[in-house]
């Protein structure tokens, strides 16, 4: 009987242990970028969730999409660590020219 305790409390904590560390990974977010007219865009999703679409470069007083998936790809990466530091997901002028994003 107490072979049996033991069992059933280390399959109960070994639960509760899975279902915390699938929570922590369902607060990660994911990146993918894709082809649109003359350039490249890109998706941040949440949950498989899209929570960002960006077809162009934020931060320009112009509608122009990235030069290259590159640039899309570091941008997103930039906003993705943004939003895990629960930081206002913009992008600045400055910033793009310090990630060497092609304007």
């Amino acid at each position: 009987m107490k072979k049996r305790t033991i069992i059933f409390t280390v399959l109960i904590i070994a639960s509760i242990f899975i279902v915390k560390l699938s929570n922590i990974s369902s607060n990660e977010f994911d990146l993918e970028t894709h082809k649109v007219e003359n350039g490249w865009g890109y998706n941040i999703f949440k949950k498989n969730k899209v929570i960002i679409k960006q077809d162009i470069i934020p931060g320009l007083p112009v509608k122009k999409p990235f030069a290259t998936e590159k640039d899309a790809i570091v941008v997103g990466k930039l906003m993705v660590e943004k939003l895990k530091n629960k930081k206002k997901p913009s992008i600045s002028y400055k910033e793009l020219q310090i990630n060497g994003v092609i304007l």
